[in-house]
């Protein structure tokens, strides 16, 4: 099942509908419009569900979310709770036409059976059996199956730390695993990108302490990974990150913060292409977070989430909830990155009163 729609409300910040979405999504807007803040919106509540992150009694959010399946074509699993001041007040899961949690400040239940859980727990994170709650096991292996990388946090000292820091695996780790295979699928990636590499491996610097480090085949010594540029580390990370994905059969949805940056035009096309190509292929739900001109241009606009803000709420314009704005600018012959860069959604919009 994929994602189609998520909405999250805390105080001072409100993610209205982030919808449709579809099995690969690029987000897209100004500067302070909520994008990084969207993704992690939806990074946090996965942790929440998995009690990876606990309940403060300041704590206060809502959310919302809607899956599908691309198998079964009516198929739909809705799934929404409520917080308050680290109380849970509202929750509902509703499959098709039936509802199976309904919990409200008056009582809770299960189908038709009255249960009490605790105040500060969820029912979906207290009933785990895939026999007797099979939808609640699918809604909380989704969750385990989602992964956060920000391509700006991407350094030589990512290290996987509970969640806190936010990309989960270390670049050693992901070497350490690339099979044979895979190995040269990453070489020949990364020379397909302009880097001459002619091998990539992990040594141990001390006791417990893994590096990975680099053979160019035009450069006498080896680099280890301190030493390689922002751009050249975040590729050969993600080209790392997307072989070993590739055997990761848990893995649900890749979240990924600022896909592109610091890189040039070609790297930048040439590396999108590959993971959403790769995501594609594996079936894995992929949603982008980029302003990144190049990216822009070879990512299709029906999969496109523009994201606008007025004061605190964050909104969504996409070719199925304004398919006349994204026919018409088709027809305007411009590349993507008008559509984001240029007035035409605003001139649109004020033309239609919308």
């Amino acid at each position: 099942m994929i994602l189609s729609s998520f909405s999250y409300k805390e105080s001072g910040w409100e993610l209205v509908e982030l919808a449709p979405l579809s099995s690969v999504n690029l987000l897209v807007g100004k500067n302070a419009t909520g994008k990084s803040r969207s993704l992690r919106a939806i990074h946090n509540i996965t942790t929440f569900l998995q009690m990876k992150d606990y309940l403060m009694d300041s704590r206060s959010f809502e959310a919302n979310l809607t899956f599908i399946s691309q198998e079964a074509g009516d198929w739909k699993l809705e799934y929404s709770f409520k917080i308050n001041e680290g109380v849970v007040e509202k929750e509902v899961l509703t499959v098709g036409d039936e509802t199976l949690i309904t919990r409200s400040k008056t009582g809770v239940k299960y189908k038709d059976e009255t249960i009490n859980p605790p105040s500060d727990k969820l029912v979906a994170q207290i009933r785990r059996d895939k026999d007797q709650f099979p939808e609640i096991e699918m809604l909380m292996l989704w969750a385990e199956g989602v992964i956060f990388v920000n391509c700006s946090e991407i350094n030589s000292h990512t290290l996987l730390d509970t969640g806190k820091v936010q990309n989960v695996y270390s670049f050693s780790h992901l070497v350490d695993s690339l099979s044979a295979t895979d190995h040269k699928m990453v070489l020949n990636h990364a020379q397909t990108l302009g880097f001459n590499i002619s091998s990539i491996k992990t040594v141990e610097a001390v006791k417990g302490v893994r590096l990975v480090q680099i053979k160019e085949k035009s450069v006498a010594n080896e680099m280890i990974d301190a030493q390689l540029s922002n751009g050249m580390l975040r590729t050969l990370y993600l080209l790392c990150f997307a072989s070993v994905m590739k055997h990761n059969k848990k893995l649900s949805m890749l979240l990924i913060d600022d896909l592109g940056e610091g890189l040039d035009y070609r790297r930048s096309v040439a590396l999108g292409k590959i993971i959403f190509d790769d995501c594609k292929q594996n079936g894995v739900q992929l949603i982008v977070c980029s302003n990144d001109a190049f990216l822009m241009d070879i990512v299709d606009i029906d999969h496109w989430q523009v994201l606008s803000r007025k004061n605190s709420r964050v909104t969504t314009i996409n070719s199925q909830t304004h398919p006349g704005l994204f026919r018409e600018f088709r027809m305007t012959g411009l590349s993507n990155f008008d559509l984001f860069s240029s007035d035409f959604i605003d001139s649109y919009l004020k033309r239609e009163g919308k």
